[in-house]
Formats: structure tokens, sequence, C-alpha cells
């Protein structure tokens, strides 16, 4: 089969890798998507946001046929549509959710696989499936959850086995031909199995993060350096190799998808609820620790997005962190390497004395701070 490929939000950090991955695949591929200034940087093969290898991937796709377009009704003429579009439990997000779903059922043709891709709440898929009565019209609904870790997309694309949520097994085998062509190993699974395995996984990420918070709040409370502790306690331990250091928890998936979870299951024991109250009071205790550690409401923070080495900003607690401390009354200097137009280290040195670094950007591991008073969220 001659496969046609539109991915719908295509031009975002779950679309484009995507995009970019099939149509250096050999297949047809179309990135539908309003973001003017995203589509004009692709056309020139300029990555919008940062991912490993992802100059050479995009242009790679755009020489062999990559296009783009903002008209939805292109989709006519594909026969593989992707909804890329990223989701949450919030009102706003499902309502844009469903406007653009209802977009695509009003151009896709008879005979299409229709992939969705993003954040979904239970029984979401299901009642797709019965409210547009695909039955009659002949189209392919999937689910095809996103697990690719942030900056590392063109890597774990090939390598990680793709799970299909799918009606049954035959059409299961419908969508797998698609996804053999991309070299893609998949898994099956019910839309309902698919729904709680996406949730599940970035809710139990979310848990291992905050698990190890909560012990970093627990030592803050009786005065202990809980960074010491965890260096001693893992020192030739085989046991905690792996494990995470305390930190901040935020970004695109982990916060929103551990309370979409708690919205489509039953939370009864407030479990997910009490790791959200968990990092908050981490948050606190970083405050504390700045305001018993520093002279003076000058501050050099040192990186802003969600984690090192990214430059991504959705949901990072880094960026509250800023505005919080703003709110008590502080100036600060922001650097961060990953954020355009950013001022460099050496530009603000003097400004102040007291240096926050909550991102730790590799950026970050030579500079000199003798003579400055330090706090470093986390144990890097």
């Amino acid at each position: 089969m001659n496969f046609k490929v539109a991915v719908v939000g295509g031009a975002g950090h779950i679309g484009l890798p995507l995009s970019c991955y099939i149509q250096n695949n050999g297949i047809e591929t179309l990135i539908i998507d309003k973001n003017l200034e995203s589509l004009e940087q692709i056309s020139k093969g300029i990555p919008p946001f940062f991912e490993e290898d992802f100059e050479e991937n995009l242009k790679s796709a755009c020489d062999s046929g990559l296009a783009s377009t903002t008209d939805i009704s292109s989709i006519a003429n594909k026969n593989v549509v992707i909804l890329t579009l990223g989701t949450s439990s919030k009102k706003i997000d499902k309502e844009l959710f469903e406007e653009v779903l209802k977009e695509v059922f009003k151009y896709i043709q008879e005979d299409t696989i229709l992939i969705l891709r993003s954040t979904l709440e239970s029984g979401t898929v299901q009642k797709i499936y019965e409210n547009f009565q695909l039955d009659k019209k002949n189209i392919i609904l999937t689910y095809c959850p996103e697990r690719l870790a942030e900056g590392f997309a063109f890597e774990e694309i090939k390598i990680l086995p793709q799970i299909v949520g799918a009606l049954n097994h035959e059409e299961y085998q419908k969508i797998k031909i698609f996804f053999d062509l991309l070299n893609i190993n998949t898994i099956f699974a019910s839309y309902k199995e698919a729904e709680f395995i996406k949730l599940f996984l970035n809710t139990y990420r979310y848990s291992q993060f905050s698990l190890m918070n909560y012990f970093s709040n627990i030592a803050s409370e009786q005065s202990l350096d809980f960074k010491k502790l965890l260096d001693i306690a893992r020192t030739d331990y085989p046991r905690l190799n792996g494990s995470p250091d305390p930190g901040f928890v935020g970004g695109p998936c982990l916060i929103k998808d551990s309370k979409t979870f708690a919205e489509s299951y039953d939370d009864n024991l407030e479990i997910i609820n009490k790791m959200l109250v968990t990092n908050q009071i981490y948050m606190n205790n970083i405050i504390t620790e700045i305001k018993n550690k520093f002279i003076g409401n000058k501050i050099i923070q040192l990186g802003i997005t969600f984690k090192p080495d990214s430059d991504d900003l959705r949901d990072s607690q880094s960026l509250l962190l800023n505005e919080l401390l703003k709110e008590d009354g502080y100036e600060i200097e922001v650097v961060d390497p990953h954020v355009y137009n950013s001022k460099q280290y050496s530009d603000v040195k003097l400004f102040s004395d007291n240096v926050l670094i909550s991102t730790f950007h590799k950026e970050f591991k030579n500079l000199n701070f003798e003579n400055k008073k330090v706090v470093i969220v986390g144990n890097k």
C-alpha cells in the first residue's frame, strides 16, 4: 500500500521529529500546523526547538519532500492522519482537542488510518469511535501514545516499540503494516489499555522524582543535608544505582499526565495529589534556603528551562521559582544558554554575590563561583 501521511500539529515537539522520521523513511509527509513562525523556520531547515541531531534530520526530510501547510482540509488526500496536538485534563485543552478533531472528521476520507498520539483521559478513544460512527465510515482509529524522552526523539523513535491501541487484532494488523515500513516494532493493546499505559508511565516517573523530594523535605525538617546523606548512601551501594536526585519535577508531560491519571481513575488514597503537594513543599524549602543563605535581594539565576540541556520552558519549575522570587521582591538576572537572547554569566557576575543554579546545564559546570553564595536545586 502506498501511504501518504498528514501530521496535524506537526510543527510541535511531538509532531515534527515524527514527521521528519516518516519522510526520511520514504513516505510522503505533510505537516499541518497553525504556527506560521515555526513553519517558516522548518521551510528553511531551521529546527524551531532543540533535539539531538535535529538539523541533519530536518534538512534530509525537507530535501526529500517534507511539506507544510496551515490548511487542515489538505488531509482529504491522505490515507494516514496523525493527530499530535498537546493535550491535558484542563477544560481549555480538551475543548481545543475536540475542536480540532471535528475539523479532522470534516475532511478525512474513508479507508484512512487515524492515529491519535496525545495524552487522553480514560475512555476517550472509545467515545470518539462511537460518537463519530467510525464503523460506518471505514476509518481505522488507533491510539499510539508518544513515549519519547524530549531531546532524544530521533534516537528513541527507532528503538522503542510503539504501543498500538486498536479496536481489535484485525485493525491492529492493518496499522502494523504502516509501522513496519518505518522499521518500528509494535505491541498490540486495546484502547483502554493504551490509555492507561500512557498515563501510568508518566505518573510513575513523576512519582519517582517526587518520592526523592519527599525524603528531602523530611531531611529538611530534621535540619539534615539530604544531598550529603544521599551521596553517602549511594557510595558503593549498587541498589541505589539509577535512583533520581531531588530536584524540580516539571516539563510538558509529567505534571499534566499525573493530574490526568488522577482525574481518569479513582485516586481514592490521594497518592497522586500528595505527590503534587510534596513538590510544592520542596519548592517552598528552596525559597526558604534562598532567604536564609543569600544576603540582599539580588540574585543571578542560572537555568530557567524545565530540565538540563533543554530549551523547553513549558511547565518549568525553575521559571515558576523565578516568578515566585520576584513576587517576594527579589531582583533577578537570568542566564540560560538554551533560551534565545539570554545574557552570559560573564555579563552579570558582578550583579550579585548570590547565585541560584535552578537548572544545571552542562555549560555551568566549569564556572567559577569563588566568593559567591550558591544555592543548587537538586544534587548536581
